[in-house]
């Protein structure tokens, strides 16, 4: 493979606490899968591969390799990227194709549970290796392709330190376009691409440090901490754990339930909030953010006292506080909440309001000041004891059901099953789209005695469903 020209021989991207917080060690994946005709993979299979690298080429700092050194004065993790001549053939993003047996009417039948995906498509693991001086030797974007007798499937992943959900999803659609272009086009050669292209890390973290960071109860709390009296059992990866990264992969993606809201349901739960015309309004996305935490609450608390503090992280894209709509590094804004067990025993309706309005108060000031808490070594490390722990009272949400990756199409329609693969952080939920029709489907990390609970709460199975 020619690498583009658009790559630089020498360049070094320094990240910003904005993208290198140590919480991003992990690759984020999508995966797709379409139906196509078996004879459109002759033409295909070049155009979907030069379009990829052709995008990618917008993008060097995917070309680079990643080195992480800890700072041994303020003890915090400095992280960036280098490209050099002498990388773009180890480092350069991969590409890679295979013919599997499975068909893709099985995985879509399957749904979600990605235990029926082609072996290739997991060959990738998401797990990053738990790193200080080392440098990463994979590749900043991969992509693995499978042709089936009955239409292909792809998965792309990209270390989270270079690009969030949103960034993929903009790479993703950019690369379909592209791929669209070629097909319908007689040229052998690609055309040059003219794509809105954004990842200057270090002009997004200036224009976040033009007003000073913005402590607030989240980050005061994270500070109160005694580790000394923090639990111990962790979930996830952390420099210190001696576990290989598929052994902590295997074990934290066995607590990952799938769980499945009807539309129907939906329309109930709403209902049920909105009992008069003059009610007033309220998202049903928030409602379900309520009943989802009231029940987790009880189902993690059961011998917990009535002032004990439960958590909520709704993970927002923070694009629009700095007006960055096509910016494809972590632009991830998360919005803490916190309420007593007993406080959490109030009316869903209620509950959603509340929630309503802590969402609407996140400033820039306040994302900042959560960013730079998290580069802090000791503090992420209380962090971690108190947020990432199997027992941790803390439900997070990333709801990525709108992104526009469920309809991505290559030049033969939207993708009959589309996924991702699962954060394995216990409490984490992904909220993934039901179809065309409406409905969520989750991906949720949590220990199974709390699954059990869950399936033994009226309020809960009256509006959802486990799937496995």
């Amino acid at each position: 493979m020619v690498i583009p020209a658009a790559i630089p021989e020498n360049a070094v991207y320094e990240l910003t606490p904005v993208d290198g917080n140590p919480s991003s060690r992990a690759n984020l994946q999508f995966v797709l899968f379409y139906k196509t005709d078996g004879n459109k993979r002759s033409t295909a299979s070049q155009s979907m591969r030069d379009a990829y690298y052709q995008v990618l080429s917008h993008y060097p700092i995917l070309y680079g390799q990643l080195e992480r050194k800890v700072d041994e004065q303020l003890g915090n993790t400095k992280v960036q990227v280098s490209v050099s001549k002498e990388m773009h053939s180890t480092c350069m993003p991969s590409y890679t194709e295979f013919d599997v047996d499975e068909l893709v009417s099985d995985i879509q039948e399957a749904n979600y549970n990605w235990a029926t995906w082609p072996q290739p498509l997991l060959s990738i693991c998401p797990v990053r290796r738990p790193s200080t001086d080392e440098k990463l030797d994979d590749p900043l974007a991969q992509c693995v392709v499978t042709w089936h007798a009955d239409g292909m499937g792809l998965l792309i992943s990209v270390d989270h330190s270079i690009a969030d959900g949103v960034g993929i999803d903009i790479l993703l659609n950019q690369w379909a376009g592209a791929t669209r272009a070629a097909l319908s086009s007689d040229n052998t050669e690609p055309s040059m691409l003219e794509l809105p292209v954004d990842y200057d890390h270090a002009s997004l973290y200036k224009e976040l440090c033009h007003e000073e960071p913005q402590k607030d109860w989240f980050v005061e709390y994270v500070d109160s901490v005694d580790l000394a009296q923090a639990p111990t059992e962790i979930g996830a990866i952390m420099d210190s754990d001696t576990r290989s990264p598929a052994s902590v992969e295997l074990a934290l993606r066995a607590h990952v339930h799938s769980l499945r809201i009807l539309p129907s349901a939906l329309h109930k739960l709403y209902a049920e909030m909105h009992p008069s015309a003059t009610t007033r309004h309220i998202p049903v996305i928030r409602l379900v953010y309520a009943l989802m935490w009231q029940c987790f609450a009880d189902a993690t608390s059961l011998d917990a006292q009535p002032n004990a503090s439960c958590f909520l992280n709704v993970i927002h894209s923070a694009r629009k506080l700095v007006n960055r709509p096509h910016y494809i590094g972590n632009a991830v804004c998360p919005v803490y909440m916190r309420q007593t067990a007993a406080q959490l025993h109030t009316s869903t309706r209620q509950l959603a309001q509340t929630i309503g309005n802590n969402m609407h108060a996140v400033s820039g000031p306040h994302w900042l000041a959560t960013l730079l808490m998290l580069q802090d070594s000791e503090r992420y490390k209380k962090f971690l004891t108190v947020f990432a722990n199997p027992r941790a009272k803390q439900l997070t949400v990333s709801n990525i059901s709108r992104l526009r990756f469920f309809s991505v199409d290559f030049g033969w329609g939207a993708p009959v099953h589309a996924t991702v693969y699962p954060m394995l952080i216990p409490g984490f939920a992904t909220w993934l789209p039901l179809g065309a029709s409406g409905g969520l489907y989750i991906l949720w990390n949590m220990p199974d005695s709390v699954a059990e609970r869950l399936k033994n709460d009226p309020r809960f199975t009256r509006y959802v469903e486990f799937l496995f």
